[in-house]
């Protein structure tokens, strides 16, 4: 269990570093988070579910000391199903992949949040990940 578990501060801490590519509220759900560390900045993506639309969204942010932070989001999609869910966030992946090797990426972390993740869950995994040394 993390130290930072029912910690509300550590929390929206956390969240504040990974905005806008990760949200955890009711209507907005993380699905996938993926993280590529480069020796002067790191480049985050997203995919988040939202609830009401039942449909899905990427995002990208890039911040380096070298270029002006960047972010970006793709519109909601709705996937027909799980296997277009499958083949579109494999698209997703392998696009961030390109990029973290056109960056020069010295790390990569993936996060895969389960469908139906409580927000305790959810923390749970961000803290135990070293996605905070990763940030740093």
């Amino acid at each position: 269990m993390s130290q930072f578990s029912g910690d509300s501060e550590g929390h929206d801490a956390l969240l504040k570093k990974l905005y806008p590519v990760i949200e955890v509220t009711v209507l907005i759900r993380p699905r996938l988070l993926l993280l590529a560390s480069m020796a002067e900045g790191h480049t985050l993506m997203g995919i988040l579910y939202h609830t009401r639309k039942d449909a899905f969204q990427s995002r990208l942010r890039f911040r380096s000391t070298a270029y002006p932070d960047f972010s970006r989001r793709t519109r909601w999609r709705k996937c027909a199903d799980a296997q277009s869910f499958a083949t579109w966030t494999q698209e997703v992946v392998k696009r961030f992949a390109e990029l973290a090797v056109n960056l020069g990426a010295m790390s990569t972390l993936r996060l895969e949040f389960p469908p139906q993740a409580s927000d305790d869950e959810i923390f749970q995994l961000l803290f135990a990940s070293p996605l905070l040394t990763l940030l740093s």
